[in-house]
């Protein structure tokens, strides 16, 4: 089949991406993704090639014929016919049922016309022509997935892995999709498998750690943090997620390290739980004075006092021996919770005076 404008058809669905589609009851449906289905070109040995491609039918005269249909669809469907241009592509179907120019178009017309039905049967029409296209069985599972079709999305996604298993971002996405939908066991899986094929990767131990991390799986999410520490050594945001799994994992001593380093390069970098735990680790390796000076500065800086802090700056000075300074920390907490029983077993380690 000789091919029509595809730098005009680029062009066109452009002016369309971005337009939103209503299915499902109140969902809604972006197609910026669709349009990299239908703009999609196949792979070829100029990667910088600017004009697009489409796959070829035949160069018979029914397959000519079909495409001086589609090209008239696309002049209608520029002026805003809709339906013109859907007449047109029904037509040039029944000259060419393969023609996979006229499914790419109606599955736009669809969304724009609000035929989520005719959208759908499109997408399908689409995935069965193009069965080892890696990029539009990424592109279509994307747009079942936003359109309720759970299945069918993975089911793209997973074709699309099994079509290039180095390329992650598949593998991102397709573990995205079941975390949204709560399966992440699944997400975790997919993930692992990646790895493995790519161990070089920079963004799946990220993903992984994240994933470990949401499921309080704090000995696995370490381990996945620490080789994005690895790469991203000067970025702290990681550095802290590593502190925060090693501190849960009760790897105080790493965890206390982690926490310094964050402290050292961005002193305001640690948010409050992250100081408690950073505290707490210090006091659990017995770093005292490191750990009442933390203790001190959390309340120096929050003036609601935190019952569980000042029960371990209290804590702190009485085994520092400093029992003037712990006496005046739980006297001043017992102001604010005199019945707390946890602070009264604290004061009554107190030595008299």
């Amino acid at each position: 089949m000789a091919s029509y404008n595809c730098s005009y058809l680029r062009s066109l669905f452009r002016l369309f991406c971005f337009a939103p589609l209503l299915c499902c009851g109140c969902q809604l449906v972006p197609f910026s993704t669709s349009s990299s289905v239908v703009n999609q070109a196949p792979e070829t040995k100029d990667s910088q090639q600017e004009n697009l491609t489409v796959e070829k039918t035949s160069d018979s005269p029914f397959g000519l014929q079909a495409n001086e249909l589609v090209q008239q669809a696309l002049g209608h469907y520029s002026n805003g016919e809709l339906k013109q241009a859907k007449i047109l592509l029904a037509s040039a179907r029944e000259i060419d049922p393969g023609h996979i120019g006229t499914f790419e178009i109606e599955a736009q017309l669809s969304y724009d016309m609000g035929d989520q039905n005719q959208f759908l049967q499109s997408l399908r029409a689409i995935r069965a022509a193009s069965p080892h296209d890696s990029e539009k069985q990424s592109a279509i599972g994307t747009l079942f997935f936003q359109a309720g079709q759970t299945e069918e999305g993975i089911s793209c996604l997973k074709r699309a892995i099994e079509l290039k298993p180095y390329n992650e971002d598949y593998a991102l996405k397709l573990a995205a999709f079941y975390e949204q939908t709560g399966m992440t066991g699944e997400a975790q899986n997919v993930l692992l498998r990646a790895l493995h094929t790519t161990p070089g990767s920079r963004r799946l131990p990220i993903a992984l750690g994240r994933v470990c991390e949401a499921n309080q799986q704090w000995d696995q999410a370490r381990i996945y943090y620490a080789m994005v520490v690895n790469h991203f050594p000067k970025n702290h945001v990681w550095r802290k997620h590593f502190a925060r799994c090693l501190y849960h994992s009760e790897h105080y001593s790493e965890a206390f390290e982690q926490f310094s380093i964050c402290q050292k390069n961005d002193p305001e970098s640690l948010s409050l739980s992250e100081m408690i735990a950073f505290g707490d680790s210090a006091l659990r390796i017995g770093n005292l004075e490191k750990a009442q000076h933390v203790f001190d500065e959390i309340s120096a800086n929050h003036q609601r006092q935190l019952l569980h802090v000042e029960i371990l700056r209290g804590l702190c000075a009485i085994n520092r021996g400093q029992n003037i300074s712990a006496k005046t920390i739980i006297d001043t907490a017992r102001t604010k919770w005199p019945t707390d029983p946890t602070l009264l077993q604290v004061a009554s380690l107190l030595p008299s005076l």
